[in-house]
Parts: structure tokens; sequence; C-alpha cells
């Protein structure tokens, strides 16, 4: 499944599969080997050669909260499929800490390209009232058409694409506030 994940004011398109004796992870189409283990009430992640602590907990906003190396880093999530597809991974390692969930914070919501494609049609106008995973933007990707909804219920503000464009993964496409 692809979800799009906004951390430090980027949103990025991202993949995780199972597969090379861990995961593979895919964003914005870069692909990267990943191998994790839980530890003390955290994940141990290897990419590569470099070894990283990672905790994710639900933050008060809505939100969520990934420590990486103790790092605190603010993340938003908005699956790019419908949301009776997502899942939360539990059970939690220990420590309350949780997998991925679909909570998204009060501020704007940048929908992004989830990989490049055309966009086959726009659903949306400026200043148009949303709700809640009402279809934004149809785009066709590997032969396939992915609608693109709303995380929330809000106004667009802002519509950056036009029918027949090309995009890359992680073009912002719509803005929802």
């Amino acid at each position: 499944m692809i979800v799009l994940v906004e951390a430090g004011g980027r949103t990025r398109a991202v993949e995780v599969r199972r597969g090379n004796g861990g995961f593979v992870v895919v964003i914005d189409g870069r692909e990267r080997t990943v191998d994790v283990s839980a530890v003390n009430g955290a994940w141990s992640l290897l990419i590569g050669s470099a070894s990283y602590e990672v905790s994710i907990s639900d933050a008060p906003d809505g939100t969520m909260t990934v420590r990486v190396d103790g790092r605190p880093v603010p993340v938003s999530v908005a699956s790019s499929r419908p949301a009776w597809r997502d899942r939360r991974r539990d059970p939690a390692p220990q420590g309350g800490a949780a997998g991925p969930s679909t909570a998204l914070g009060s501020g704007p919501q940048r929908i992004a390209a989830p990989m490049p494609g055309k966009i086959v049609k726009v659903l949306v106008k400026p200043g148009e009232r949303v709700t809640a995973r009402q279809g934004l933007v149809i785009v066709e990707a590997m032969k396939m058409e992915n609608e693109l909804r709303s995380p929330k219920a809000g106004t667009i503000s802002e519509v950056r694409v036009q029918e027949g464009a090309s995009v890359e993964a992680g073009a912002i496409l719509v803005i929802v506030e």
C-alpha cells in the first residue's frame, strides 16, 4: 500500500512491503531494503550499513511523533487508498509506541502524487467544500487509475494540476484546508 507521509514540511509517497528477508521501502520511487527488529520498546532499523532506533507514538493533535535516535519528528500519514483498507499494526512494541495511523493534524493537508503518473481527472476546484474521503484527483500510474481522496473535511485552497499533466512522485496536487 502506498501512503502519503508529511514530515518536516515535505510530503512523500511511501510504499512498504515484505521482501528480501525484511522489508522493501520505496520513498518517492527510490527503493531501500530495511531490516527491522523490536528492541527495548522501540524498533531497530538497519538501512544499508546505518542503524536507527525508532519509536512511534500518537501526538495529542492527531499527528504522530516519530523519534529517530531520540530526535522527535512530527509526522502525519494519509493513505492513497480508502480508509477502510487502512490498518493499525498491533501489538505495539513495549513502551506504548504504535504503528502508523491515518490521524491527521488540523492544518492544511497537501495531497501528493503517490508515484509518477498522468492526471486523468481533477474532481474539485479551489474554494469548493469537500468531505473526508471525497475524491479529489484521479492519477494514472503503472496502467492503473488511483483516486486520491481528501484526508479530512475542509475547503480546497489550491489545485496545482490540470487534466493531462504528467506529475512526479511526491508532487503536490491539491491542498485541503
